[in-house]
């Protein structure tokens, strides 16, 4: 009798454990104990003064692009001021054709260390990828390989020449039936296949959210991408199994919802900010009656849309929906940020009352690990989207 009595007492604790470890749990996750801390990304300078940069010179080429399409009638005074107008538009023209052996010379310096890389940034530049892309594209390279002296001595030297004469079609050639490993690590996983035929099944559902709400597809891809493969992270797994249970309680406890984890509070927001045009999130009129519900349940239908399992368009709309508010904000207050996929997905990450419109945005967000790699959720979809990864999404 008294070892039943024991035994009985042993049960009584084990289950008052549990329950204390339940309600720890709900209380975490609904006051937001559960949301990771946000760090400032170590490359987020380089981010910045990347888009300085390429903002400067886009403001030369455009006014050498003016200077040799504009015609008028002119007089000698006038003339002689155009000649040394197109002087320096021809400069500017000399200046964009040595920029392209640049190009072709970092191409090389890449191949040098990851063809396989080297070859999707050769398609980018085939296929006519601006300055712009170009430029980003070779920045995720040289962030992932910041610690390898001689490419980083390669790159300086290929920004330094002031004449070559690289073949073009050697160099693109080279690389054309290129193989072997990515140099971003989660390309060559066993997960990766599986998220990227997962997101391809996907391809015509997320382009029509892209479509409905006037967004690159490519942005939203970057930040799915990112919330996929931090599925992956061993500590983000062990959290969710951890509060599993917590399920059972109600759906509107659960951490985040849908493919593209987003939580409840967020996806009220987003609501809300489609309804108010007071918002400094509100995206027009146009966007309004998105989301309006067609039960008397809103909160059951709000959370049986954006997890349902077997369609994912409410997922990527809210998600979509998020993207376009934030632009939105930022438009507002004179910042494009569309190009700047980055500084988007960490503010996708930090959440809405924390995007502050600035002149110089910071990345960062939640820190993921994945396969020994630390990113921060910015820097990892800044990784991916000039990746020249899946190709159904193309780079603009």
């Amino acid at each position: 009798m008294k070892v039943l009595k024991i035994i009985f007492k042993i049960f009584v604790y084990i289950f008052a454990v549990i329950g204390f470890i339940l309600v720890a749990g709900y209380f975490a996750v609904k006051y937001n104990f559960t949301n990771t801390i946000a760090v400032v990304d170590k490359n987020s300078d380089k981010y910045q003064e990347a888009s300085v940069n390429f903002n400067k010179s886009a403001i030369y080429n455009s006014q050498a692009d003016a200077l040799l399409n504009s015609q008028a009638d002119m007089n000698i005074k006038d003339l002689e001021a155009k000649i040394n107008e197109l002087k320096d538009a021809s400069q500017a023209l000399a200046d964009l054709k040595l920029e392209r052996q640049r190009d072709l010379c970092k191409i090389d310096a890449i191949g040098a260390v990851s063809p396989v890389n080297a070859a999707n940034i050769a398609k980018a530049y085939s296929a006519g990828a601006g300055r712009w892309t170009f430029s980003q594209m070779v920045l995720a390279v040289s962030i992932r390989l910041e610690d390898n002296a001689d490419f980083q001595k390669n790159l300086a030297d290929c920004d330094a020449l002031t004449a070559s004469s690289l073949d073009e079609q050697q160099i693109l050639g080279k690389y054309q039936n290129a193989t072997g490993t990515n140099l971003f690590d989660w390309a060559n996983s066993d997960s990766w296949d599986i998220i990227t035929k997962a997101i391809s099944k996907d391809e015509s559902v997320i382009k029509r959210a892209s479509t409905i709400l006037d967004i690159k597809p490519r942005l939203l891809v970057s930040i799915l991408i990112v919330e996929q493969l931090r599925l992956y992270d061993t500590q983000r797994e062990y959290f969710e199994k951890f509060f599993q249970p917590l399920q059972i309680l109600a759906n509107a406890n659960k951490m985040a919802w849908g493919v593209m984890s987003i939580k409840e509070k967020t996806a009220i927001d987003v609501e809300n900010n489609l309804k108010n045009p007071n918002s400094i999130f509100y995206p027009g009129e146009g966007y309004e009656h998105l989301l309006d519900f067609k039960t008397a349940d809103p909160a059951k239908e709000r959370y049986d849309r954006i997890a349902n399992e077997h369609d994912h368009y409410f997922s990527y709309l809210y998600g979509g929906l998020i993207i376009k508010e934030l632009i939105t904000q930022w438009d507002d207050q004179g910042y494009n940020i569309e190009n700047r996929p980055e500084v988007l997905a960490t503010l996708f990450n930090i959440g809405f009352t924390s995007s502050k419109p600035k002149a110089d945005p910071q990345v960062g967000g939640s820190i993921i690990n994945l396969n020994g790699t630390s990113y921060t959720f910015g820097s990892l979809a800044h990784e991916f989207y000039y990746s020249g990864l899946i190709p159904e999404f193309p780079l603009e």
